[in-house]
């Protein structure tokens, strides 16, 4: 009887998965511990993925402290859009993609010229700031917005911890005594934190919702117009016309 080990259906499912992992990366990487982002930009081309989703990618992947969705335990008070558009623009265009910017945002902000890219920035002491970047390149820009507002966080968060602290102490404080009160009143600030979530969430959505419209709008405008070609024809001339009329005439 042979002394080799007898593995279990179990076991034999798992091996399998992980060796077809293992060799999956060994047929993307080789003996490799990474990839270089041209050696990724290869490979992304390879499976179908073009150089800039592969780009806006990695610069999303850099931001290690971004969450992609909203966190209920930090209760997420920034959002990020980092895109590629087709399209770019010239300064005169930069003052019409402020003015809607403006209109969106419903403020006035700082405008800034930092190398190539054309930044807006707003910031409000008790609410947070928004940065937007516009970077022109060889006919398309990149855009980079990023909306914080952990100010509004904080303030937001400790005014609905003391307003549920007080409801409670007071609520029960005559029926089952101070030191009852005070020991419960804690559980109404975190009745109150957790509502103050529920609003956050909103927020966050809403901040979302306004950065991806002012990224499908600023595409739009940057969108390069098709260009109609008139092919020449022979222009009417009714003097003209009105000549040929007559020798007609005469001929006939």
């Amino acid at each position: 009887m042979s002394d080799q080990k007898l593995f279990s259906k179990k076991e034999i499912s798992r091996i399998l998965s992980k060796a077809s992992e293992i060799q999956t990366q060994k047929d993307l990487y080789g003996d490799q511990e990474g990839l270089t982002e041209d050696e990724l930009i290869e490979l992304a081309k390879e499976v179908g993925i073009d150089r800039n989703s592969l780009l806006e990618a990695i610069q999303i992947n850099n931001e290690s402290d971004l969450d992609t969705s909203y966190n209920w335990i930090k209760a997420t008070s920034r959002v990020q859009q980092i895109v590629n558009v087709d399209g770019t623009f010239n300064e005169e265009e930069w003052e019409e993609i402020v003015q809607e910017i403006r209109k969106v945002t419903g403020g006035i902000g700082k405008i800034n010229r930092v190398g190539k890219s054309f930044e807006w920035e707003q910031r409000r002491s008790d609410i947070g700031y928004k940065h937007f970047s516009f970077t022109p390149g060889k006919n398309k820009t990149k855009i980079q917005m990023v909306s914080s507002w952990t100010p509004l966080k904080f303030i937001g968060s400790l005014m609905s911890f003391f307003f549920g602290f007080i409801v409670v102490l007071l609520s029960l404080k005559s029926p089952l005594g101070k030191d009852t009160a005070v020991l419960l009143a804690p559980l109404g600030g975190l009745a109150g934190l957790l509502t103050s979530r529920f609003v956050l969430k909103s927020y966050y959505e809403t901040q979302k919702a306004q950065l991806s419209g002012i990224v499908k709008l600023i595409a739009n405008k940057l969108r390069p117009k098709p260009v109609i070609k008139i092919e020449e024809e022979e222009v009417y001339d009714p003097e003209q016309a009105l000549s040929s009329s007559s020798k007609k005439n005469v001929k006939s």
